[in-house]
């Protein structure tokens, strides 16, 4: 259809055509633009929008996080509409745990916030908060300061909700002492072990049992469709490797945009904080006679920062003095703001109203805004040099290989040799995925297992996988969907019933053991070819000495019911090796009081834990919320 398209792209149906486009732009175009794009909502709690742009941004954060976890193994671990349900339930949660703070007038002041950024170790030089430090890392995350001060607010705020949950919660001294029993028990222990493996020799499979399973499962036994593509990888990343520079070229960037270098001016405040206590005027006018009391003492000589540590109701600064430290204009409120970056050093303001009550402040210092010189911040302006250099040609260069390629869409090498880059030949991939960054991208994969591709051999649009990185592809060989045939499955189903008989026949083996040891044998007189006796002694619940498996059946097993007798447990392991596993006596010992502290808190953390889990689950159910389908597809 394309083809055709461009075949008659000529002469009166093209000028048709056209007239049609501007027609559309004339009745539809200017509205859009007026009205700009439609905000996607994911979610509603309680008639509050979850919008698509704050899912996106905690999707992709997690997905980011999950991929360098996991490297090419992502696709096999992580299942990517799981993760969107855990991020959206995730924004639920926070939403819920934002509407509650509000409900309950809870907030977090710019000073606790500011408090809680300045003491990141992140953000730190020399000990000391950099502001240099801090715009660099949340430029190099991709984040801005408002973006990234508005959701810490957030997270401030969710941790305000839990250590609230959390801090009512403890543990009875009759609660520790029994766990500390049960903490510092240890148990005399040994094994009978019986292998499975010497029954793989001797187990019988029919070609009848193979080919029942088989035909059972033949959905198991299919290899899907498959393709393999021809791919661009055009990369702004990878043209700023190539970009040249000179120290002329560096010099001349600086001095033409000295003000990306340029540290603002900041200013160094205290301030006493006189809070409203309530929405009356009484207390209105209780704090207007707190405010007057303050600025008598100021006017009578007293030290303003004895004074904040005495009336100031701001928990973040008051123990210091009132002392907010340095920050640069649009960090705090704006009432608060304007006023700070109009005072002298040394005044001290009138009173300020702000949402947190009424501030008198007393500007301690003025930092000017100065311009680093090229030495110090060198490296910075190369790499933005080569990156602003790189984007110009990575726009140029994907606009050359979008015309070609469509131009000439038979063959991606045209377009490649018009921006000299290589054509790239992957593997052969199902729609499931392939290895590597591109052949797992979902865009890609829906784009390579399209019709466009599959049946109208075309080469792809741009296919963008990231702002400054596109791709694109050709499918260069399709594999159709197939049955395996029997002959090519029946050795592996084989494998898999030999083994599952192998560890049939030594549980069997086992149960039979345990009869003849119940019956008086002695366990050790059982050895043979295959089972094995171990003599392990007393254990305790954190050993090295056996595995974490047999640990935890260990003390499942109950106690011995009288002196000198055993008590038996019979489990598998995950190797599917049969243990038969005597517990032959039980004591306990005593724990210090160091550790029965850490178990007092470790008990008080989880009856915390479980009440934080219910506190939210009790949210949830009071709440409406409506989760919206587009939570799965939105990009």
């Amino acid at each position: 259809m394309l083809q055709s398209i461009r075949d008659r792209a000529q002469g009166w149906i093209a000028w048709v055509i056209v007239g049609l486009i501007i027609l559309t732009f004339a009745l539809f175009g200017i509205d859009q633009y007026a009205r700009g794009d439609k905000v996607v909502v994911v979610a509603e709690v309680n008639g509050q929008d979850i919008t698509g742009n704050a899912f996106l941004t905690l999707y992709n954060r997690q997905k980011s996080r999950l991929e360098e976890q996991f490297g090419d193994m992502y696709d096999q671990v992580v299942d990517d509409e799981e993760l969107r349900l855990q991020v959206l339930d995730a924004l639920v949660e926070s939403e819920l745990m934002r509407q509650w703070a509000s409900d309950k007038g809870m907030l977090i002041t710019d000073q606790q916030l500011a408090a809680a950024i300045h003491s990141a170790e992140v953000f730190q030089q020399d000990g000391k908060f950099s502001d240099k430090i801090y715009e660099d890392v949340l430029m190099r995350n991709g984040m801005n300061i408002a973006r990234f001060e508005h959701e810490q607010r957030q997270y401030l705020l969710e941790g305000q909700f839990y250590s609230l949950t959390m801090a009512g919660n403890f543990a009875t001294k009759l609660e520790v002492e029994q766990i500390a029993k049960l903490q510092g028990q240890e148990r005399d222990v040994s094994y009978l072990r019986i292998d499975q493996r010497p029954f793989v020799k001797t187990a019988k499979v029919s070609d009848e049992a193979v080919k029942e399973v088989y035909e059972a499962g033949l959905n198991t036994y299919v290899e899907p469709e498959r393709v393999s593509v021809d791919y661009i990888d055009l990369s702004q990343a990878e043209i700023a490797k190539n970009i040249e520079v000179t120290d002329t070229l560096i010099q001349a960037y600086y001095d033409e945009n000295s003000a990306l270098f340029t540290l603002p001016e900041k200013r160094h405040a205290k301030h006493i904080l006189i809070s409203v206590e309530a929405d009356t005027e009484e207390a209105k006018q209780a704090a207007l006679d707190t405010i007057a009391e303050v600025q008598a003492k100021l006017a009578a000589g007293e030290s303003f920062e004895a004074l904040a540590k005495t009336y100031s109701k701001d928990p973040g600064s008051a123990d210091s003095g009132g002392d907010l430290g340095t920050f640069e204009q649009g960090m705090m409120v704006p009432e608060f703001d304007e006023v700070v970056f109009a005072l002298e050093v040394g005044q001290v303001s009138e009173p300020v109203k702000t949402d947190f009550g009424y501030h008198i402040i007393k500007l301690e210092g003025i930092a000017p805004k100065q311009t680093q010189p090229l030495e110090t911040v060198k490296a910075d302006v190369i790499e933005q040099y080569k990156m602003e250099q790189a984007e110009r040609q990575y726009f140029d260069l994907l606009e050359q290989l979008t015309t070609v390629a469509y131009e000439q869409s038979d063959s991606l090498e045209p377009a490649a040799d018009v921006v000299g880059l290589k054509v790239q030949t992957s593997e052969l991939f199902s729609q499931e995925g392939g290895a590597g960054d591109i052949l797992s991208n979902p865009k890609v994969l829906n784009t390579a297992f399209s019709d466009e591709l599959l049946n109208e051999k075309m080469n792809s649009e741009a296919i963008e996988l990231s702002a400054n990185r596109s791709v694109f592809i050709r499918v260069n060989n399709h594999v159709e969907q197939r049955q395996k045939p029997l002959s090519e499955v029946a050795e592996v189903i084989k494998m898999s019933l030999v083994r599952q008989a192998a560890i049939k026949e030594a549980a069997a083996l086992a149960e039979q053991l345990l009869a003849k040891i119940n019956a008086g044998e002695n366990p050790e007189s059982l050895m043979r070819d295959g089972i094995e006796w171990n003599t392990v002694g007393w254990i305790a619940r954190d050993t090295q000495k056996l595995l974490p498996q047999m640990v935890s059946e260990a003390f499942k097993v109950a106690k011995p019911t009288e002196e000198g007798a055993s008590s038996w447990g019979i489990f598998q392991l995950t190797t599917g090796d049969t243990i038969l596993l005597q517990v032959s006596g039980v004591r306990t010992q005593p724990i210090s009081d160091t550790d029965k502290i850490a178990l007092k808190r470790a008990f008080a953390d989880l009856f915390g834990q479980a009440q934080y889990k219910g506190r939210l689950e009790g949210l949830m159910s009071k709440a409406d919320i409506v989760r919206l389908p587009a939570y799965q597809t939105v990009k």
